[in-house]
């Protein structure tokens, strides 16, 4: 790495005892940073990757996303009279038997007794209101019945009876739902929820993102990432509503075939959804898992976290009359904010052209934000009133090591194009006169269409066969430049 690479990513040495997180100067993939994650997190999920036998990403991921869901509802976090909410969304690749929901069944143990729970109490509050509405009715109709009573004397009897309101509806984990369901189960139900699927073809290939509704979806779940209001205006009574200071977390877990697809969707990168997921790609451990005595879930660790969790589900958050949270703001410490803001400036100047950071400008113009949340997480999970320089430090280390995978999905996906490219035009080269074509010809016939948007990527196509070895150089014109090619047979 040469000293102007350093110097612009950070590599030197900080001057103060928090200093900022490097950015990756070589895409590649790294290991999960699990102490970033902190004693808590981090002690947890390495004991489930050990007792389960998993790849550290998906037990990292898996507490991650439980954690974060846990701590939406306690806090915002606020800098610079900007608030921001805690929710995160991930997304996590790997292979079918790889344990993805081992992973999820230990890290979410707490939430799942805790919704068990929920439904239990749901049903007796159900029978409860049903009593008191059927009571309500009948001292409705007794109120409306009297020939005798004046109006005012109606209406004022009807306001002394007080209408019973139903139950919100218990269920707060859905796994494929869509647009119109998510906004239907935060206008009857709790207003902290999660969409946490371990299949997430399902959600990816079902009714929510099939063609007619994928924008819609899209801008929607975009905006419960931004924790803007959630504002439905339809014609049919009851379903119009506004809803204000919602909080939806996102873990979606898929196949390597299902994810590369996602992640190239250009849709979802256009919209800038895929920009707000943390995102990580698990190594396979298949072939080396013979079987140990392991319970998981008596692990010290993962105890300490199960018991955190669970106090933290039972903490019922302040609400506002129309149902939204109420929430208290976190602040930044002196060295916390010192330290977003240094790694914040690092990482838009590498957004410029040409820098580091371009081809992923929409998740790097979020990875401040996402670090802003991780540590506000941290805080949450332990119990500190402010976020500290050290949970900044760990929330800046976890974006950029997402930020790097951003950036290795991007230049693969580069790459799985210029490959797609190179095999059409060998394909149509194939099928030409003697296998060969001039750059004329090319601009005139090629196809698919798009390749011939200019010389200049004609011969871009055409120079990657030639590095291969699948074509060679027949003619060139008077400046030197290749002009003609051949399939070498």
């Amino acid at each position: 790495m040469s000293a102007a690479t350093a110097r612009d990513l950070g590599h030197k040495l900080p001057p103060a005892e928090y200093g900022p997180a490097p950015l990756p100067d070589v895409v590649g993939r790294t290991p999960y940073p699990l102490d970033a994650l902190g004693p808590l997190l981090g002690e947890a999920a390495a004991a489930i990757a050990e007792a389960v036998q998993a790849p550290p990403e998906l037990a990292a991921q898996s507490v991650l996303a439980v954690a974060g869901f846990a701590a939406q509802n306690k806090a915002n976090i606020t800098m610079d009279g900007r608030t921001y909410p805690l929710s995160l969304f991930l997304i996590t690749v790997a292979e079918s038997g790889d344990r993805k929901t081992a992973c999820d069944r230990v890290a979410s143990k707490p939430l799942d007794e805790w919704q068990r729970r929920k439904v239990a109490e749901h049903t007796a509050e159900l029978r409860a209101y049903r009593d008191a509405a059927e009571i309500y009715e009948t001292e409705r109709r007794g109120a409306l019945a009297g020939k005798k009573v004046s109006a005012a004397d109606k209406a004022a009897a009807l306001e002394a009876l007080n209408a019973p309101e139903p139950p919100p509806e218990p269920v707060v984990i859905c796994q494929e739902p869509t647009l119109e369901g998510l906004q239907r189960s935060f206008r009857q139900g709790w207003p902290s929820q999660a969409l946490f699927n371990d299949e997430g073809g399902q959600f990816f290939g079902g009714h929510a993102m099939n063609p007619d509704n994928a924008m819609k979806t899209i801008a929607g779940l975009s905006k419960y990432w931004d924790g803007a209001p959630i504002i439905r205006t339809r014609a049919a009574k009851g379903e119009s509503a506004a809803l204000y200071d919602r909080r939806l977390s996102i873990h979606l877990q898929a196949q390597p075939r299902i994810a590369d697809a996602v992640l190239a969707d250009p849709l979802l990168l256009e919209q800038g959804l895929l920009a707000r997921f943390l995102i990580a790609e698990a190594r396979s451990l298949a072939g080396t898992r013979e079987y140990r005595e392991v319970d998981a879930y008596r692990q010290a660790a993962v105890v300490r976290f199960h018991g955190t969790l669970a106090r933290l589900l039972e903490h019922v958050p302040e609400a506002a009359e129309g149902g939204g949270l109420v929430l208290p703001d976190l602040t930044l410490s002196p060295e916390a904010r010192a330290l977003w803001i240094e790694s914040y400036n690092r990482t838009e100047r590498q957004q410029a052209p040409g820098a580091l950071l371009e081809v992923v400008k929409p998740a790097a113009s979020k990875a401040a934000e996402n670090a802003l949340r991780l540590a506000g997480v941290f805080a949450v999970l332990e119990g500190t009133r402010t976020v500290t320089g050290e949970q900044m430090q760990r929330g800046w280390t976890l974006a950029a090591y997402y930020l790097q995978n951003a950036l290795r999905s991007a230049q693969l996906n580069e790459t799985n194009q210029a490959q797609r490219a190179a095999r059409e035009v060998l394909e149509w080269l194939k099928a030409q006169p003697g296998s060969a074509a001039s750059i004329e010809d090319m601009q005139r016939n090629l196809t698919p269409k798009p390749h011939r948007k200019s010389v200049a990527h004609i011969r871009a196509i055409l120079t990657l066969l030639v590095e291969t070895n699948a074509a060679r150089v027949t003619d060139r014109n008077t400046r030197g430049e290749p002009s003609g090619w051949e399939v070498i047979a």
